[in-house]
């Protein structure tokens, strides 16, 4: 069995602050060290001005472009594949970093942060991109003088550039009704998260959150365009791809940890949803 390393943010950093800015030419050495598929406990932007190279996302392969923003939210499974040539700048923070100044605006507010942003990769104009590496720089500068009330600044300097990241992977103008519904969405993507391998149902969580089960289902369509149901069954397969392909596990004991009655529901599950048995699948992605 080959389990799948869990690479905390303190190991990135080398800090107590739970956040690190570094130039990619800097950050080589971690990439030398990850270039095999682990699991982040953080959250990473990586910001590429030069070059191209390649990564792995949760079994999908993205180009690092020039003037591209790749964004990595927690839990997911990455891999640097084509890495040396690429210049930019790699940010790496946990969410207490940011609580610590922002209590009462979680980084929910930004959205493509979630497992909902089934996109988590951008490429913008260069003008756009000078505006976000300037701010990198600046935080580049705060991060290696630790002068006084850095950590503060560093915290503002993070806030700007979420917000000038965030209208860029969403555009559209958000009123407050829509804010609301994204809190929601939010909170039910936490309990997801957290109870995956045991309710596997829109009810259990509609519970949990207070609402009609057709009321989170509508709030779902409308601002992922997918239905609660679909949400909590992405959750539940891609966390069964990352124990087949990458921790080598059994259909039966994936079953077996994801809450499954059985092998063979599991079977009929994974099969309706991605077209081929685990196995079949597990065949697939190894050949290619």
């Amino acid at each position: 069995m080959c389990e799948i390393k869990n690479v905390s943010c303190s190991e990135v950093a080398q800090n107590e602050l739970k956040f690190a800015v570094y130039t990619t030419a800097d950050f080589l050495k971690f990439m030398h060290q990850l270039n095999t598929p682990h699991r982040h406990n953080y959250y990473m932007i990586l910001l590429n001005k030069k070059n191209h190279g390649s990564q792995l996302i949760d079994f999908k392969e993205f180009d690092i472009a020039p003037f591209s923003v790749t964004c990595l939210h927690l839990g997911q499974v990455h891999q640097w594949l084509n890495y040396e040539s690429i210049e930019g700048y790699v940010l790496v923070f946990e969410s207490d970093f940011f609580a610590l100044r922002y209590q009462n605006y979680q980084l929910s507010e930004f959205s493509f942060l979630s497992y909902r942003h089934t996109q988590p990769y951008l490429t913008i104009s260069e003008e756009k991109f000078n505006h976000i590496e300037s701010i990198a720089v600046w935080m580049l500068r705060e991060f290696n003088s630790i002068e006084v009330n850095f950590e503060k600044s560093l915290r503002s300097l993070l806030n700007i550039m979420l917000i000038d990241l965030n209208r860029l992977f969403e555009p559209a103008n958000k009123n407050a009704e829509f804010s609301q519904s994204l809190q929601l969405i939010h909170h039910f993507e936490e309990l997801i998260d957290k109870y995956y391998k045991e309710k596997h149902f829109v009810k259990d969580y509609a519970s949990l959150l207070h609402v009609r089960p057709n009321y989170l289902n509508a709030i779902c369509n409308e601002v992922t365009s997918s239905s609660a149901g679909d949400l909590i069954r992405n959750r539940i397969l891609i966390e069964a791809k990352r124990l087949l392909i990458h921790e080598k596990k059994t259909a039966s004991e994936i079953a077996y940890e994801l809450g499954f009655v059985d092998n063979s529901y599991f079977g009929r599950f994974f099969k309706k949803y991605e077209n081929y048995t685990p196995d079949g699948f597990k065949k697939k992605y190894l050949k290619n």
